[in-house]
This record gives structure tokens, C-alpha cells and sequence, in this order.
């Protein structure tokens, strides 16, 4: 009698929780809220189906010493090790049903002859309860009477973005993409942010994992962008779009030499947003031109006002480039080294390409035979320079140097 007045007690304790608020980050979620104690017990409900992570439970306002068990959900293996020693009714896929004793959960039983029967095919019959949502049982003081905040983790909720762009006007759509494991609470919140597993500077201390996200945040700050979710979600997929309008940007194509070799390759597609309008989650942009889907790139989270650079997104069929390196002479300080690149427009259309090569650092007295406008960078050792190239014709630029020999 004593343990059923025990169990009433512990379903009224769940009933008086607070509802839970759910942060959506992108690969994991962390639930958040507020537990009642009543004479020293307070148990924390879980969502049904939710993969908990119960390391991560952090609670904050309870006494000190408070004993804080996890309580999973029940699952067929825990039903039949609740079973083991005991007779149990079992539907046999024949159609016949029979008592069998249940030896262990792998599952394994006897029947009334003695014979031992290894995962027979059916369907067990269990009495008993049967708990279908993990809770967390917080037991202190007999009389503590007050209230805790908690925030515990779980790995099948995540979001991302997915954005759609066209370079013909650069035009800029964007969708989340919530996936949700469980039922969802009537409040979720989808979180922006780059989580990392930090240290400790102190010898022989370590960081809790996830501990900068133990406690809920509130508002938008530098580390972190929160989007309310106004419209009904569901168990599952759900997409939201969020974004519609039209940005700043240019296509670039780039002939990156250090990656070619003697025979002519496509160059590269480029795309730059300039100073984007709004703040962008992480995800990945597909790129559109004339409706034909041209390639992606991913993003991490951009910040309003940025610069994108999204590289090599495609490669160009009609314009393409080789380059061929030459060592012209040596003496006993420096290497004399001239490199020529071809670039050719098999399109209708005069085209400006960029031409990227890596020269090295220890690069002096670069010689362009042409007029064309270039820039060495010598921290980076690069060279670049825009070029353009008439319809069905192959524009030819030589660069000479010398390299120094490493001390």
C-alpha cells in the first residue's frame, strides 16, 4: 500500500513542473525550465522519444547534496528484464498463445515442460507499469519546499538553412529546416551560434561539455542569434521560410593556376555577396543561373554586413585555362622562372577572368609583358591579375621572376 501512495505521489509531483522551453542548435537541442520541490522531491519529465544525454543535465538552485537519479524510458529489453523469474502470456505469429517464463531479456524463456525457447517469434503479453518518457528524480531534503532551473541535453532535435541564389539578378530565398524527434513544446527557439569544446587554463581541470549552453539564453548578443518559431511545428521535417529578397553580389570567374595543369581546364566559378542585409544562419547556398543549377557551397554563420566569398562553386564549360612554367636561366643566388598562361573564350560573349597563381615568398622582380593590371601579395606569395578575352580567342599572359634559393 505504501508504494502505490509513493507512485500517486510522484505522478503529482510531474503534473506540477513548469512547461519546458526548447533550443534548437544545429546537430543537437538543449530543453530548459523550471521544477517545483515539494518535500524534497521534484521530478523533471522528459519528451517522449527524446534521445537524452544525461551527463549533460545541469540544475541550478538545488540544495546542496541533492541526489539526482536518471530514470530511463522503458524499452522491450527493460520490460523483459523486469520480467525475468516470471510467467508472462505469449502470442505465439501461429496463432497459439502460451505462459512462458522469462529466463533473461536477450529474450529467453521455458516453457511448462522445461524446454528453453531463444527469441521465438511473437509477440509478449507484459502487466505491470510501464513508463513510456524517461524523467529525472530529484530527491533532497524531506522538507525542501521551492523551485530549480534546469537545462539538459538531447541529440534528435536540429535545424539548418538552405538558401537558393541567382546570380541573373541576385535574387536570395532561404529556408529552415527544423527536424524535430519529438512532439514539440508549444515554445522552441532556434539557435545560431559556433559551439566549441572549450579548456581549462588551470592544470588537471577540465571544461563540462556543453556547459556554455547549461543555461538557456534569452536575447541576441555577439555570440549567438535566436529565432522564435511563430508557426506550428510538428514531428519530423518542418520548412520555414524565413528569407526573400535581393542582395549585392557579383560573378567572378578565376583561373587558379597552382591548381591546373598543361592542358586546358574550366575555370573556376566564383560568386561574392557584398554586405549582406541581414544576418545569415549556417547552411548551404545553391547557386542558380537562367534556372539551371550551376553547383553549392556551404556557409558558416555570416554576420549582417559581411562579405561572402564563395568559391569554385562550378566550372566554367566555355572558358578555360592551362599554364605552362618555364626555368629560363640559374645562377648561384636565384632561380629565373617564366610563366605563361593561356586563357580561352569558346563563348559569344567577351569575358573578364581573374588568373590566381601561387609564385612563393621569396618572389622579386615581376615582369608582366602585358598592360593588364595585376597585384603580388608577398605575405601570401600570390599573384593575380584580371584579364579579358574576346569571343574565340585565347588571351596568352607572361609573367617573369626570379626566386631566391632557401638559406
Amino acid at each position: 500500500m505504501k508504494k502505490i501512495l509513493v507512485s500517486l505521489m510522484l505522478v503529482f509531483l510531474a503534473s506540477i513542473s513548469l512547461s519546458q522551453q526548447l533550443y534548437i542548435f544545429n546537430g543537437f537541442s538543449i530543453y530548459s525550465g523550471e521544477v517545483v520541490f515539494e518535500n524534497g522531491t521534484a521530478i523533471i519529465e522528459l519528451p517522449y522519444g527524446a534521445d537524452i544525454v544525461p551527463e549533460s543535465l545541469s540544475v541550478f538552485g538545488a540544495p546542496e547534496r541533492t541526489h539526482i537519479r536518471y530514470l530511463p524510458a522503458d524499452s522491450l529489453k527493460s520490460l523483459y528484464e523486469k520480467q525475468i523469474g516470471r510467467w508472462i502470456k505469449f502470442l505465439f505469429d501461429d496463432g497459439r498463445s502460451e505462459m512462458l517464463e522469462v529466463i533473461s531479456d536477450f529474450p529467453v524463456f521455458r516453457n511448462s515442460y522445461g524446454e528453453i525457447l531463444v527469441n521465438p517469434k511473437g509477440s509478449p503479453v507484459f502487466t505491470g507499469e510501464y513508463t513510456p518518457a524517461g524523467q529525472f528524480l530529484l530527491e533532497t531534503q524531506e522538507n525542501y519546499n521551492g523551485h530549480a532551473r534546469f537545462a539538459y541535453q538531447t541529440t534528435n532535435n536540429s535545424w539548418t538553412a538552405r538558401y537558393s541564389l541567382s546570380v541573373d539578378d541576385f535574387s536570395m530565398t532561404g529556408l529552415m529546416i527544423v527536424d524535430l524527434g519529438v512532439e514539440p513544446p508549444s515554445t522552441i527557439t532556434l539557435v545560431s551560434s559556433n559551439p566549441e569544446f572549450g579548456y581549462s587554463a588551470r592544470e588537471s581541470s577540465s571544461k563540462m561539455a556543453n556547459a556554455s549552453y547549461s543555461i538557456s539564453p534569452t536575447t541576441s548578443g555577439a555570440e549567438t542569434r535566436l529565432y522564435e518559431i511563430s508557426v506550428p511545428l510538428s514531428r519530423g521535417i518542418n520548412y520555414i521560410s524565413f528569407l526573400s529578397r535581393f542582395v549585392e553580389g557579383e560573378k567572378r570567374l578565376v583561373f587558379r593556376a597552382n591548381w591546373g595543369a598543361s592542358n586546358y581546364t574550366g575555370v573556376d566559378i566564383d560568386v561574392r555577396l557584398k554586405e549582406v542585409p541581414l544576418d545569415l544562419p549556417s547552411g548551404i547556398i545553391d547557386i542558380w543561373s537562367d534556372s539551371v543549377y550551376l553547383g553549392s557551397a556551404g556557409i558558416g554563420n555570416i554576420a549582417e554586413g559581411e562579405n561572402i566569398s564563395l568559391e569554385n562553386v562550378a566550372k566554367s564549360i566555355e572558358i578555360a585555362g592551362k599554364k605552362i612554367s618555364e626555368t629560363m636561366k640559374t645562377d648561384s643566388t636565384y632561380r629565373y622562372i617564366r610563366n605563361t598562361y593561356y586563357v580561352r573564350n569558346l563563348s559569344e560573349e567577351t569575358s573578364a577572368v581573374v588568373i590566381e597563381d601561387y609564385l612563393g615568398q621569396n618572389v622579386d622582380q615581376i615582369n608582366m609583358e602585358n598592360n593588364e593590371k595585376f597585384e603580388y601579395v608577398k605575405a601570401e606569395g600570390k599573384w593575380s591579375a584580371v584579364i579579358t578575352v574576346e569571343p574565340d580567342q585565347i588571351a596568352e599572359v607572361k609573367v617573369d621572376y626570379r626566386v631566391r634559393y632557401g638559406n
